[in-house]
């Protein structure tokens, strides 16, 4: 947003930079100005330029009178040469006509504008009378932007872009509205926005140049892309987004992967599910799934009679879920394929080991059916008792378990929500929380496992470090069943460097 008159050289400078990342366009966010608009702003613009006066009313600055804009439209025509469009709201165009009238007269000097409307606070309510209007306006594109209450959101937009009558740009705002920004143009939008860098965001959800174009690839994008992308709540950070990507380039594969977020609760994720895996026209063709859902999604599995894999059904819980050509669901866990061969790499031996699980979610499940199957006994702690029973109890038939003991143990997985980033236990030890000391818990030499990838460095692995153990990091675990879901996806296994950081 340039702010002042004083502000414009170093606003030109990230202009420039954009531009070097490849965009194609520059959106001028002069709210502050009004219309003391520099005179040889598009004249000095590394790019084509779009003119936009956001007022407070739909998440901007401006403030000021109808006469006030009107004024604007005619210094924001009056550039030489003219701006490339001329934003405008249609809240203030419909009832005023002296807006009308420099909207007019700003398209007999060449000018096309574009016409808006941004709900900062969620979905309008008279969304589909309202981008009617605006397309049957006097405007040469419609822009409709709001917030997304969840990823169904996102479906508006596609749907609203199919039955477009004139050029249309249609986002949402906010976490669940990424996957509409990455994918208009594919579903036909005029264009998409992105930010210069991390720091100049003008909207919730909104990537940077970089992100859209190198990471997600949107150029290469069609209606014909495959989506996939990581389902979760919260959705912190994570290596998936530039792997996953990266991995599809490498091997040819239409693909892109997205963040996800799904509100915890069942009936959020069935609601969720049931609406991007239609199969007689499927918004996605897979996804990761992380903490909250895992064991609902098994749920949702179950109730569908889609097909679950022996893994999911040993563990409890599904990790990944694709669906096949013929459209039928199908989810897998692997999980366990990450526990062991990240175990293994770090020279654990498996059979024969006393092994611990701290945890007894989805994670904890996995890691446990794994362990038993790979020859170990596995020991279950957990901060609610009744659940490490219950969980034992189910998985009992599998080998020697069983609900707590004595130390030190060869082996020990942390595989809790304790001490990830975002979480509700961020920064904690699990050995704190489950008052285990790790001097007597661990083996000198042991193998240590964190499932959690962010933070990299977790308190629980600065103990066992300290301790002396052989560290397993939640990233080595998410390398191994990553490259173990893109295998599901594509069916081709990517390559060692394609995981590199």
């Amino acid at each position: 947003m340039l702010d002042s008159e004083a502000g414009f050289e170093g606003c030109l400078q990230s202009v420039a930079e954009a531009a070097s990342h490849g965009a194609d366009l520059v959106e001028w966010r002069l709210d502050a100005l009004g219309a003391n608009i520099p005179s040889d702003l598009t004249s000095r613009s590394p790019l084509p330029s779009i003119l936009t006066l956001r007022s407070v009313q739909e998440g901007g600055a401006f403030d000021g009178t109808t006469q006030e804009l009107s004024a604007w439209i005619e210094a924001a025509a009056a550039q030489d040469p003219p701006p490339a469009w001329i934003d405008v709201e249609y809240s203030q165009w419909e009832v005023c006509d002296t807006v009308k009238g420099a909207v007019s007269q700003a398209q007999s000097q060449g000018c096309r504008v574009l016409c808006s409307s941004h709900d900062t606070a969620g979905r309008p309510t008279d969304l589909t009378r309202r981008v009617a209007n605006m397309q049957a306006g006097p405007f040469d594109a419609v822009k409709m932007v709001w917030r997304a209450r969840s990823l169904r959101d996102c479906i508006e937009c596609r749907d609203l872009l199919a039955n477009r009558d004139k050029p249309t740009i249609a986002l949402c705002m906010g976490p669940a509205g990424v996957l509409s920004r990455v994918m208009t143009c594919a579903w036909g939008g005029l264009l998409t926005f992105a930010a210069a860098d991390a720091s100049s965001t003008t909207a919730s959800g909104q990537p940077t140049v970089r992100d859209l174009l190198e990471m997600y690839r949107v150029r290469s994008l069609s209606s014909a892309t495959k989506i996939y992308g990581l389902i979760g709540d919260p959705l912190g950070e994570s290596p998936g987004y530039a792997m996953h990507n990266r991995a599809f380039a490498a091997v040819g594969f239409d693909g892109v992967y997205l963040p996800l977020p799904v509100a915890a609760g069942w009936e959020s994720l069935k609601a969720t599910l049931a609406v991007l895996l239609d199969e007689s026209d499927s918004l996605i063709r897979g996804a990761s799934v992380t903490l909250p859902h895992k064991r609902d999604a098994l749920r949702y599995l179950e109730e569908t009679a889609s097909d679950i894999l022996p893994a999911a059904q040993r563990s409890g819980a599904v990790n990944t879920l694709m669906l096949n050509a013929e459209g039928q669901l199908i989810g897998d866990n692997t999980d366990a394929v990450g526990i062991i061969a990240s175990l293994q790499s770090g020279g654990a031996q498996i059979k024969g080991a006393r092994a611990a699980v701290l945890g007894a979610g989805g994670v904890a499940r996995a890691a446990i059916s794994s362990l038993l199957e790979a020859g170990a006994s596995v020991h279950v702690f957990n901060r609610t008792r009744a659940r490490a029973e219950s969980l034992v109890d189910s998985l009992q038939s599998l080998g020697s378990l069983q609900v707590e003991g004595e130390g030190p143990f060869d082996i020990v997985v942390q595989a809790t929500s304790v001490g990830m980033a975002h979480g509700e236990s961020a920064g904690q030890s699990i050995f704190d929380v489950l008052e285990i000391d790790p001097g007597t818990f661990v083996r000198m030499n042991g193998h240590v496992l964190e499932t959690i990838y962010d933070p990299l460095e977790t308190p629980f692995l600065v103990a066992a470090r300290e301790r002396g153990c052989q560290i397993s990091t939640g990233h080595d675990m998410w390398l191994a069943q990553g490259s173990a879901q893109q295998e599901r996806w594509t069916g081709k296994h990517p390559s060692a460097e394609i995981w590199k950081i």
